[in-house]
């Protein structure tokens, strides 16, 4: 078997900013002088360090990160002494660096053994003939890539006015990383991955990686184990590769003949009638344990053990009758009607990441209603961790290969060579997962190669990248899922975003245009991403902004602040507030502000989903940009926060996108109620619906029972425009309306405005509260909107920002004996 030494765990940490510090050799000696070195952990990063020996602030609080920004222009010095065995003969020693971000040269005892440049995939170092028995001393130079990439071209990338300074499309690392809309620039630098020496015999394991598939009518399923090995040149072994499933008591193995250099090996095993593995509210998540062992001349020197799921899944693109092409997921045979958020990295320093985190993001997504969630091409290959907790949970995963909104060196001939070893890497390490069921090559590119100016400057240096390198190797590596070279991406040589085919940013909302009824126009095919700005919640907001810096407009505020606020003449958030409801939020207390904003962006993401929700099946998605922050933030297009808060519009999404839903929406002349069912079986469903005065008036009040087909949305009921315009002709003091429940129970609202809201006529909100058989009962004469329970986020409420119907009693489950404080509405009188 393999013999491992483990180097995490503490280190030495210098700095060398060019004058200061020293050079990398006053680390080599065995006595070298350490009185100035920091106590660093491994794996980690140097931000951490700093911040831990109390030489660098918290980057997340106040104006922090500015004063951070000297650490990624700073050489880093990591150095760590080991004991290590003389080696036997033939066996091979290599250190095995899990993640080094960025620009790093590794030496071992003074010599230098390895040099490596991406934040993606481990850097191996064979130090056979340097590593000596006794006492072995390991150093890193390491930077962040801003010096490693210094003499490369910037200009006519595309990339945006920071270009020249940071060279991100040169970085292999978190793009992101050089600040975004919504996220600052702070460059990581540091060794984030688990550190080892590991002893071979001649033939060493590099990686495990383990497919799966399912025969069409799901009756039978093959589980393939590979191994990359490698081994010296002249060397001639027999190597074993065995895969078993110890719980269905199978296996099986290959022998194959490895006569030095380096190899793919594999054995496949069949698996008849498995249970399935399901997304969330379609049935289990099934999985089922999967061992791989390499025995090399019978001898066994690796095994490696992971849990699959069998599932199958196929993009259906079939021609839509309706028009263009269908672009639905379709999972073990059901259509899917994929509902999520774009996840972006969860922190600014990716390696303070863990379990945790990913957990309660996932948890909040599900409390969400989500079923997806889309890894955008500018942000990580997350942590195993997240993929096994969506595996878990039922979370269906769109992976982006992290490339995005730019143009990328891929006509070097050493870049290309070094992103191939990197996508090599990830498609074997996240092959197992069944919640994987994408890849996409990048974010928005191929839009740019189309509308944005891509052909100048640098003509399209990496077309062939998306279509021809990185489908080959999927193909050859996994071969099971769908892939394609862009999102937005539109088969057939169209426009990438065009509307009935592929998937689509529907941004022509959003930002400068912020009137977000146009989204009930949209007729999108499999939208991606669109979003709305708000607020995050109350304490978050309030930590951004240190003392004398508590209001709208003071310079942490700005830097706490998405930049799309600072890209026209005037806010486009700003301006969405004054358009909707009438108020200036540079005026407003934050308190006001967030409940305001908040109460906006909800209704704009609502109508979003609701919209897209309504049209399935011919729409099979509803994804907005984006579901969590990397940063504490004043505004962001999220709906759960940095701090892991959910923010005032979580739960008008929440609301959205639940399983079982009713919309009400105007085609043409008629007000159609629609009810949405994405179970498998039809329910019996009772509906009201019609018009109503915001003053308790009734216009249009009729119930009936109806059927809800499954895995689609269904016209359930009508009501002729003509009557809601004869009875309000301005329609700015009425709505249409329809709710519907299951068994007795209240299972979804609906309800259309159709003006602004500073333009309708407002009742007085005769609300009342109290407590009755473990509920609080909400009741009002007038259409009360907008009722605020909580600005904090952190309580696990069954519903907040709600509306009180004329006449209509809402109830939520309510444990405590006092009823809950509103602490606003939101009717404008």
């Amino acid at each position: 078997m393999i013999s491992s030494i483990d180097l995490n765990g503490a280190w030495h940490l210098r700095f060398d900013d060019g004058e200061r510090g020293g050079p990398v050799s006053r680390m080599f000696a065995a006595d070298a002088d350490l009185r100035c070195a920091l106590p660093a952990m491994v794996p980690g990063e140097v931000h951490l360090d700093l911040m831990n020996a109390g030489l660098l602030a918290e980057p997340n609080e106040g104006l922090n990160v500015l004063g951070a920004r000297w650490v990624e222009e700073t050489r880093w010095h990591y150095r760590r002494a080991f004991e290590a065995p003389a080696l036997a003969a033939g066996q091979r020693a290599v250190l095995r660096f899990g993640g080094l971000d960025l620009a790093a040269v590794i030496y071992l005892n003074g010599r230098e053994v390895g040099r490596h440049a991406n934040a993606f995939y481990p850097c191996v170092c064979d130090v056979t003939s340097v590593l000596v028995e006794g006492v072995n001393v390991l150093v890193v130079e390491i930077e962040s890539g801003l010096q490693h990439v210094g003499d490369k071209p910037s200009d006519g990338y595309g990339i945006g006015r920071a270009v020249r300074l940071h060279k991100r499309h040169w970085l292999r690392k978190t793009q992101s990383e050089a600040a975004w809309d919504w996220s600052p620039r702070l460059l990581n630098v540091g060794i984030h991955g688990d550190v080892s020496l590991e002893i071979w015999g001649p033939v060493r394991v590099d990686q495990f990686a383990v497919l799966t598939d399912l025969t069409p009518d799901l009756s039978e399923a093959w589980v393939t184990g590979r191994v990359a090995v490698d081994a010296p040149a002249g060397t001639d072994h027999q190597v074993r590769v065995e895969v078993e499933m110890p719980e269905l008591n199978v296996s099986a193995s290959r022998e194959t003949r490895l006569q030095g250099g380096q190899a793919r090996l594999q054995a496949r095993l069949d698996v008849f009638e498995p249970e399935l593995w399901w997304p969330i509210g379609q049935g289990e998540q099934r999985r089922y344990a999967v061992r791989t062992s390499v025995y090399v001349d019978d001898e066994l020197v690796a095994s490696d053990e992971r849990l699959v799921g069998f599932r199958r899944v196929v993009v259906n693109q079939d021609e839509d009758p309706e028009g263009g092409r269908f672009f639905t997921l379709e999972v073990n045979g059901r259509r899917i009607f994929a509902k999520g958020g774009n996840f972006v990295p969860a922190d600014l320093i990716p390696a303070r990441l863990d379990r945790e985190r990913y957990a309660t993001l996932v948890d909040r997504a599900i409390e969400s209603n989500f079923n997806f969630l889309r890894i955008w091409g500018g942000g990580l290959y997350e942590h195993d961790d997240f993929y096994d907790i969506c595996d878990e949970r039922g979370i269906l995963v769109w992976q982006e290969f992290i490339f995005a909104c730019g143009k990328y060196p891929a006509n070097d001939e050493a870049f290309l060579a070094d992103i191939k070893r990197e996508a090599v890497y990830q498609i074997r390490r996240l092959a197992r997962h069944p919640s994987l069921v994408v890849w996409c090559g990048n974010n928005e590119m191929e839009w740019g190669n189309w509308g944005w100016g891509y052909e100048q400057g640098v003509s399209y240096p990496d077309y062939a990248l998306f279509h021809l390198v990185l489908p080959r190797l999927l193909a050859d590596e996994d071969g099971t899922r769908y892939y394609q070279p862009s999102s937005p991406y539109s088969p057939d040589l169209q426009d990438p975003n065009a509307d009935l085919v592929g998937d689509q940013h529907p941004w022509s909302v959003g930002f400068a245009d912020t009137d977000f009824r146009k989204y009930r126009e949209m007729a999108c095919r499999f939208p991606n991403e669109g979003g709305i700005l708000g607020p995050t919640a109350l304490p978050t907001l309030r930590a951004c902004l240190p003392a004398g810096a508590e209001r709208h407009g003071s310079f942490a505020w700005e830097q706490h602040d998405n930049s799309v606020a600072y890209w026209g003449p005037n806010s486009y958030p700003d301006e969405m507030i004054k358009q909707w409801v009438g108020k200036d939020p540079t005026a407003l207390s934050l308190e006001e502000y967030c409940y305001w904003a908040g109460l906006v962006q909800g209704e704009g993401l609502r109508e979003y989903i609701e919209n897209f929700h309504r049209r399935m099946p011919h729409t099979s998605s509803a994804i907005f940009w984006m579901y969590n922050d990397v940063w504490p933030a004043v505004r962001s297009w999220t709906t759960v926060d940095y701090y892991l808060r959910r923010t005032p519009a979580f739960w008008s999404v929440r609301r959205a996108m639940a399983p079982v839903a009713t919309v009400v929406a105007i085609d043409g002349s008629t007000l159609h109620v629609y009810g949405v069912n994405e179970t498998a079986e039809p329910i019996e469903a009772d509906l009201r619906f019609g018009i109503m005065g915001l003053d308790g008036g009734r216009i249009v009040d009729r119930t009936r029972s109806v059927d809800l087909e499954p895995l689609c949305s269904t016209r359930i009921a009508t009501v002729q425009l003509a009557d809601w315009l004869f009875g309000d002709p301005d329609q700015d003091g009425s709505m249409a309306f329809a709710q519907l429940s299951v068994g007795g129970e209240l299972v979804s609202r609906s309800r259309l405005l159709m003006p602004y809201f500073k333009d309708i006529r407002w009742p007085q909100p005769g609300l009342t509260v109290k407590v009755e058989d473990g509920f609080a009962v909400f009741e009002s004469d007038t259409f009360v909107w907008g009722v605020c329970l909580d600005l904090n986020g952190e309580t696990p409420l069954a519903d907040n920002f709600f509306d009180v119907w004329p006449g209509i009693a809402y109830r939520l489950p309510w444990t405590a004996d006092e009823p809950p404080q509103v602490l606003f509405t939101g009717n404008l009188v």
